[in-house]
């Protein structure tokens, strides 16, 4: 099958089944089983946090409208590079990759997942996919947005892929703070011998305990 004619229809399938899995059904599973709610960007942490939740939301939206404009008006209209197919199907296989990532991810997190930094003490999580890389979730959404950007190539996707990759850079260093803040020692011991988003990458350096601790990046 021509990989056109293939990404036409499954790029917004993809994206709303995304969006389910990784989004609304572990917002659902969360409040059933915590009675909280996982969106917590908009009522806690620091006002950094805030603007980097109106980015995610305005670069989810994009993504929608991405789709959807790419079933509506076809590659042609929407400036999609030519590249080899073998490419945009690597691509493919990433955005697959990255999505069952994520969801593991998610399912290991369990009660201490949130979008966004809660003021709530929750467990840290070191075992499964965490004891590969720190930010799992993170991670699989990364390799998700990446393979988007490779199965249909173009400067929209670039640019967006650019901007995640920044919203997410950014949200993990708050988050590091907050975990040094509310774990200490466990936490800095861990993210010491663990990578950020690849392993064995962006450890954070473990001085005395006495010193403050500082993040590679």
């Amino acid at each position: 099958m021509d990989v056109a004619t293939f990404t036409r229809p499954a790029l917004p399938a993809t994206t709303l089944a995304f969006l389910l899995f990784a989004m609304v059904l572990p917002s659902v599973r969360l409040r059933r089983r915590t009675g909280r709610p996982a969106l917590v960007l908009h009522r806690s942490g620091p006002p950094l946090q805030r603007v980097i939740g109106v980015g995610m939301a305005l670069f989810m939206g994009a993504i929608v409208l991405w789709s959807a404009a790419h079933l509506a008006f076809g590659e042609p209209a929407l400036g999609v590079w030519h590249v080899p197919d073998a490419l945009r199907w690597s691509g493919w296989a990433l955005v697959a990759v990255g999505f069952a990532f994520t969801v593991r991810a998610q399912v290991e997190m369990g009660a201490s997942w949130r979008i966004g930094i809660d003021s709530e003490r929750t467990e840290l999580v070191t075992g499964g996919l965490f004891g590969v890389v720190r930010n799992p979730i993170f991670s699989g959404m990364l390799i998700v947005v990446t393979g988007i950007t490779l199965a249909t190539p173009s400067a929209w996707t670039v640019m967006g892929w650019l901007d995640y990759l920044l919203l997410v850079s950014l949200q993990v260093r708050l988050e590091e703070d907050h975990l040094l803040r509310l774990h200490g020692g466990a936490y800095q011991r861990y993210a010491a011998r663990v990578g950020r988003f690849i392993p064995g990458v962006g450890r954070l350096e473990a001085p005395g305990m006495d010193a403050a601790p500082r993040i590679t990046v």
